[in-house]
């Protein structure tokens, strides 16, 4: 973005037009004592030295364009075709506002009806919201609409939620005093047992994701069911890359589906921005949070696009809104729904499949290695967890041949000490692979 600064005439006519002699006239009001802003900044360079200095400062950052990355734990690296990039940069969508006029956001609205509709498609439920912030929040989202549909102050948690989301769902609930609490594991996965024992009336919903935190696949209707016998609602969280070929939230009864979308030709950035899809059952439609966008005609009888429902205290009263939410991800969201109709679902079931089989290919070769599995024989879609004796020591050795060899476990919890969660997509080749065992060998 283009940014031209005015000159010393061009703001003498500002000041003037304002009313004022001089800037510091213009500040009076602040105390002087608030006024200390000398920065001892170095004097101005030209806009060439400028981005000459940027360019040498981003190039200290380790991105997945330097390294051959086998990080995940959320966030993916997956191919991102080039077309998103030439399609968002399109003035109406790269600079487009909340589209509160539907005569002129025609555009603007129709792309978000068309991801509503693949995202409905995806998880299998029958609405979908003009999208979320991040998959994390359309969690805790889901968990505060569970609440408001039950009227019970107590959320159920899987033991293998991601402790980022947790604390997110956490964050939210704790000005309400809503009390979380969570079903442990066993093996990697959800203990039937303790979730029978556990799961009663009290509280307002179960949240589950599949693959969970470990990369274990969930036995997700065993689980919905336990949840529907106690009358609570039935959240899902899950990757959704793994609906292509995995079984979608709706099939296993899901009241309420959401994911992460970074997954479909959004950037890695550093951790954001990123994505939240959210969908559920049409009975909760005047419960869900952001908005929802809708099909209509004309006077003419022509199609049209507008928007339906805006559940926030903005467009409604205070006490009736359901969320708090002012936007929705709209370039991110228009990122993804560009993702989704050029691959189409042959192409969207390829990756996924290509994503499963690299994988699984990584975790066969890695058993030959004298690294242990975290979770033996459990089902994965593309992430699994190992330990690794010495890891902090192993993973620079690997980050120094050219390999970010997964997320460290340690940071989320000590318990997870010298644990690693490494992650393939359709992008890592055979010949990677092989490279990456062949020098985990020789570093181990």
């Amino acid at each position: 973005m283009k940014y031209i600064s005015a000159n010393e005439k061009e703001r003498e006519l500002l000041l003037k037009d304002i009313g004022v002699s001089s800037f510091e006239k213009l500040i009076d009001y602040i105390p002087k004592n608030l006024r200390k802003y000398a920065m001892n900044l170095p004097k101005g360079i030209s806009e060439h030295q400028l981005l000459k200095e940027f360019k040498e400062i981003s190039s200290r950052n380790i991105t997945t364009e330097d390294k051959i990355s086998f990080m995940g734990c959320g966030i993916y690296d997956h191919y991102i075709p080039p077309v998103i990039k030439h399609i968002i940069s399109r003035p109406e969508f790269y600079t487009a506002y909340t589209p509160y006029q539907p005569e002129v956001s025609q555009g603007t609205l129709q792309s978000i009806y068309e991801y509503q509709s693949m995202a409905s498609e995806l998880f299998s439920m029958d609405i979908a919201n003009a999208s979320m912030y991040d998959g994390a929040t359309a969690t805790a989202e889901a968990c505060h609409m569970a609440i408001s549909l039950k009227n019970k102050n107590k959320i159920l948690l899987s033991g293998g939620l991601h402790p980022t989301i947790k604390e997110v769902i956490q964050t939210y609930l704790k000005g309400q005093n809503i009390e979380c609490e969570t079903v442990n594991l066993k093996d990697g996965s959800v203990d039937i047992d303790d979730i029978k024992k556990k799961a009663d009336d009290s509280y307002s919903a179960f949240v589950l994701q599949t693959p969970n935190f470990f990369g274990v696949i969930e036995e997700g209707e065993e689980i919905g069911k336990i949840v529907k016998e106690n009358n609570m609602i039935f959240i899902i969280n899950q990757n959704p890359m793994s609906l292509a070929i995995l079984s979608p939230a709706g099939k296993m009864g899901a009241d309420i589906a959401v994911g992460e979308a970074q997954v479909f030709g959004i950037n890695q950035a550093f951790g954001g921005p990123l994505l939240g899809m959210f969908t559920s059952k049409r009975d909760f439609s005047r419960n869900m949070p952001g908005r929802i966008i809708a099909k209509t005609k004309d006077k003419n009888g022509k199609q049209g696009f507008v928007m339906t429902l805006q559940t926030r205290e903005q467009h409604i009263r205070r006490e009736k809104a359901t969320s708090n939410i002012c936007t929705n991800e709209g370039l991110c969201m228009l990122m993804a729904t560009v993702y989704l109709e050029s691959m189409g679902k042959a192409g969207l079931k390829q990756v996924a499949t290509d994503s499963l089989l690299s994988s699984h290919y990584l975790a066969e070769e890695i058993s030959k290695t004298k690294v242990k599995f975290v979770y033996q024989g459990k089902e994965f879609f593309n992430e699994f967890a190992v330990k690794i004796n010495n890891l902090k020591n192993v993973y620079m050795k690997m980050k120094e041949r050219g390999f970010l060899m997964g997320v460290k476990l340690e940071r989320f919890s000590k318990e997870f000490k010298d644990m690693i969660l490494i992650a393939s997509t359709e992008k890592r080749s055979k010949e990677e692979i092989d490279n990456f065992i062949r020098n985990l060998k020789e570093v181990i």
